[in-house]
This record gives structure tokens, C-alpha cells and sequence, in this order.
């Protein structure tokens, strides 16, 4: 049997050892919730990353139709100019010369349509509207939100409802140009009621308007 002091000794010695063991565990136990904050915060920015790089390749498609859209209007153009060139050419050596100055005329106002349709086109783009339905308790509502060019200055919207539409008006400038927009945005024939004032934020360049259905 071992003497009472030896007995004492290794009780203090297993006390010892138990009490660096609970303290590993704690430290342990507070290095693993840390881990676990760190992957969840990391699993955030992964998300984060994910949605901007689809945004990134939403938008360079956009840009993508939009060049192309520009492209042929720029080739109606020059396609009718040529044929203008060429209609010249045939009735040169012609006396009509109303016939000539009216086919002239026609030519050029269809120029100006096809540019005032280009430019409208480009105007348009410059905003972007998004719609989207939730639901909350019983109540059902359609939130519309309007994006715009943050290069646009002293922009001026307004909006009204016909019918089964929403009507959007806007007067702006952007690096010296004027900027006239209009749009209309169709509500698939939903009875809406707006439940608040609009909000617009400048630093985010939109207008969000939230209807209840």
C-alpha cells in the first residue's frame, strides 16, 4: 500500500493534468467555433463573388446586343445611303429634277428616322427595369425597380398608370447630351394598389415602386 503522502502527490498530479486537459478542451472548443465562423464567412464572399461575376456576364451580353443593334442600324444607314448614291448616278443625266429632289427628300428624312431611332435605342439602355413578386403573410406584392446610368445629372422621373401599364417618363443630361427617356412597363393585367411613396436612392441610381396585388 503506498504511503499517504505518495497517494496525496499523484491525486495533486492527476488534478494537474485534469486541469490542462479542460483547458485544451476549452481553447480547442473556441478554435473550432472560430473555424467555423471563418468558413461561413468565406462562404458568404463565395456567394457574393458568384452573383457579381453572373451580374459581370449578364451585363457584357447586354453590351453585347447593344453593339450589335447599333451595328445595324449603322448598316441601314450606309446601305441606304449607297443606294441613295446609286439613284443619282442613274438619274443624272435626267431633266427631273423634282422627281430627283423629292426621291433626295425622302431618302434624308429616312436617314433621320433611322438616327432618331438609333439614338433613342441608346437612350434606353441607359436604364434597365426589374420586377419581381413576394409574398408577405396573406399580402402579395410587385415591386418594379428602375435602374439608370449613374453618368446621368439632374435626372428627372416621373411615372403614371394606364390601364394595365406603368408609364415611365425621364429629363436628364449626360456629358452634355441630353437625355429623354420614356418606357413602358406592362403589368400583365395585375390590379395594383401602391403601398408607399417611391423610394430613390441617388448613390444606387434607381427608383423602387412597391405595389400590393
Amino acid at each position: 500500500m503506498l504511503p499517504q503522502a505518495n497517494i496525496q502527490l499523484i491525486n495533486k498530479q492527476l488534478c494537474s493534468e485534469n486541469f490542462e486537459l479542460k483547458l485544451k478542451l476549452g481553447n480547442l472548443k473556441l478554435e473550432l467555433e472560430r473555424q467555423v465562423l471563418l468558413s461561413k464567412e468565406g462562404q458568404e464572399w463565395k456567394d457574393k463573388y458568384e452573383q457579381l461575376y453572373k451580374q459581370n456576364q449578364s451585363l457584357d451580353q447586354e453590351k453585347k446586343q447593344l453593339q450589335d443593334e447599333i451595328t445595324k442600324l449603322n448598316d441601314q444607314i450606309k446601305n441606304t445611303e449607297y443606294s441613295v448614291q446609286q439613284q443619282l448616278e442613274k438619274t443624272r443625266d435626267l431633266n427631273n429634277y423634282e422627281q430627283i429632289k423629292n426621291n433626295a427628300i425622302i431618302v434624308q428624312k429616312h436617314n433621320l428616322d433611322l438616327q432618331r431611332e438609333l439614338e433613342q435605342y441608346r437612350q434606353k439602355q441607359l436604364f434597365k427595369i426589374n420586377s419581381k413578386i413576394t409574398n408577405d403573410n396573406t399580402k402579395q406584392y410587385y415591386s418594379i425597380i428602375l435602374e439608370w446610368d449613374n453618368n446621368i445629372k439632374n435626372l428627372q422621373l416621373t411615372y403614371r398608370q394606364v390601364n394595365d401599364s406603368l408609364i415611365f417618363d425621364g429629363y436628364g443630361e449626360r456629358e452634355d447630351q441630353k437625355i429623354v427617356y420614356q418606357q413602358i412597363h406592362h403589368l400583365e393585367k395585375k390590379t395594383l394598389k401602391q403601398n408607399q411613396k417611391p423610394l430613390i436612392s441617388l448613390k444606387q441610381s434607381q427608383m423602387r415602386l412597391i405595389f400590393e396585388v
